[in-house]
C-alpha cells in the first residue's frame, strides 16, 4: 500500500555553521544561540514531527557544557515526541591536505558517536571539499580523489554499522558524488547496507534534472533514501553559482517531489533546509537579492504552511 502522508521536520542551525567559508559569510539566525536542548521546544511549538541538527550546532558545544546539554537535548526529546532524524555533519573527506581529511573523518565519528546517543535515525553528510567546485582537479586525479573519498566513507561506514547506525551521503553539485548513477557507484563499492542517500531538492533541480527527470531520479533511488533536505534553489551545477531562495521563487517543482516520495512509499522526514539566511548577493549562497529570511519562528511557520500545501502532508 502506498504512503498516504509524508512528515516534515525542521533543521536547526547554530550562527556561522561553516566558520570562515566565504560565500556564507558571518551569518547569524534568531535561533542561532538559542541552547539546542531549548531548540527541541521551539520545533514542537511549531507543529513539526521531526527535527535535523546540524551537527556544528553540538559541536560548537565547550567541553566542559556538552554532557549536561545533550543531556537536556535527549530529555527534551523523550519529553515532546519531537523524533530526531538526522544529524548534519558536512565533512571534509577529499582534499590533497591529508590532515583535513583525517580531521573530517574523526568529526563524522563524533558525529556517530552523538547521534547514537540522541537516538538520532542517521547521520548525513556530503563529500567536502569538492573536486569540481573547488576545483580540486587541478592538483588531484580523478582517481586519487574518488579513492580517497570510498576510504574515508567507507572508514565512516564501518564505524556506524558497530554501533547500529546509518549513514546517509547527499548527492552534492561541485563534487564528484553530483548524480544518481555516481552515488550507486559509491554505494556498491563500499559495499556496506547502512549507507544510505540524501536528496537534497535544492540539487536534484539544479544538478540532477539536466541528466534526468527528478521523477524518475527519486524512483530509482527508491529504498536508498533516508533523509530529504526540502529547499528552493537557483544557479548552475556547482557550489558557488547556486544561490537559495525563498521557497515557491526558485526551479524546485514541490508537488513533483511529494508525489514521488509518495510513489516510494518514502518513510522518512521531510527537512525544512532553509540556507537563505547565509550571505547572499553575487557572491554568496544565500538570497540574490543579499536579504534573507533569518527570523526561524517565521521561517519554521511559513514552511509548514507552503509544503502542506504542496502535498507534504
Amino acid at each position: 500500500m502506498k504512503m498516504t502522508n509524508l512528515k516534515l521536520s525542521m533543521e536547526v542551525w547554530p550562527n556561522m555553521p561553516w566558520g570562515r567559508l566565504e560565500i556564507c559569510g558571518c551569518a547569524v539566525n534568531s535561533w542561532g544561540n538559542i541552547p539546542l536542548n531549548e531548540l527541541v521546544y521551539k520545533v514542537k511549538e511549531h507543529g513539526y514531527e521531526g527535527m535535523d541538527i546540524v551537527y556544528s550546532k553540538i559541536a560548537e558545544i565547550p567541553p566542559e557544557e556538552k554532557p549536561e546539554i545533550m543531556k537536556k537535548t535527549k530529555e527534551a526529546l523523550e519529553e515532546t515526541g519531537v523524533h530526531l532524524q538526522s544529524l548534519g555533519a558536512h565533512c571534509t573527506f577529499v582534499t590533497p591536505r591529508w590532515f583535513d581529511a583525517a580531521a573530517g573523518v574523526k568529526m563524522m565519528k563524533e558525529a556517530i558517536d552523538d547521534a547514537v546517543y540522541l537516538g538520532a535515525d542517521t547521520v548525513c553528510t556530503l563529500i567536502a571539499q569538492g573536486f569540481y567546485d573547488p576545483a580540486l582537479y587541478n592538483i588531484m586525479t580523478r582517481k586519487e580523489a574518488w579513492d580517497m573519498i570510498v576510504k574515508n566513507v567507507g572508514e565512516c561506514a564501518r564505524y556506524a554499522k558497530e554501533r547500529n547506525m546509518t549513514i546517509s551521503v547527499e548527492i552534492l553539485q561541485g563534487t564528484l558524488i553530483n548524480s544518481v548513477d555516481q552515488w550507486f557507484k559509491l554505494y556498491n563499492e563500499i559495499g556496506l547496507d547502512n549507507v544510505y542517500v540524501t536528496v537534497d531538492t535544492g540539487t536534484f533541480y539544479t544538478t540532477i534534472k539536466p541528466k534526468m527527470p527528478v521523477y524518475d531520479a527519486i524512483l530509482k533511488l527508491g529504498k536508498h533514501i533516508n533523509c530529504v533536505h526540502v529547499k528552493d534553489e537557483v544557479g548552475f551545477t556547482n557550489i558557488i553559482q547556486c544561490q537559495h531562495v525563498w521557497l515557491g521563487a526558485g526551479f524546485v517543482d514541490f508537488k513533483e517531489v511529494a508525489r514521488a516520495l509518495k510513489e516510494i512509499d518514502y518513510q522518512g522526514y521531510c527537512a525544512v533546509e532553509w540556507e537563505g539566511w547565509q550571505n547572499g548577493g553575487l557572491a554568496g549562497v544565500g538570497d540574490p537579492g543579499g536579504i534573507g529570511l533569518s527570523d526561524f519562528d517565521m521561517v519554521a511557520s511559513e514552511s509548514k504552511l507552503f509544503l502542506e500545501e504542496e502535498g507534504f502532508c
